[in-house]
C-alpha cells in the first residue's frame, strides 16, 4: 500500500440532477464514501485506475495531456 500521499487538487464539476442523486444513493449505502463528493471522488479514481488497466492511459503519462 502507498504511504506517501497523492497531490491533490480541486476543481469544479457539473452534474446532472439525477447523477448527483445516484450519488446520494450511494452515500445511503455507504459503499463508496460517506458525502457526495467522497462518493464522486471515489468513482472518478476507480475510473481512472480502470482506464490505465485497460490500456486507455499509461502510468508513465503522469497525469500530463
Amino acid at each position: 500500500m502507498a504511504t506517501e500521499k497523492a497531490e491533490t487538487d480541486r476543481i469544479p464539476v457539473t452534474l446532472a440532477l439525477s447523477t448527483i442523486a445516484y450519488l446520494e444513493k450511494l452515500v445511503r449505502q455507504g459503499t463508496h464514501g460517506t458525502s457526495v463528493p467522497g462518493v464522486a471522488r471515489t468513482l472518478i479514481e476507480e475510473g481512472v485506475r480502470n482506464a490505465i488497466k485497460d490500456g486507455l492511459l499509461s502510468i508513465r503519462d503522469n497525469g500530463k495531456p
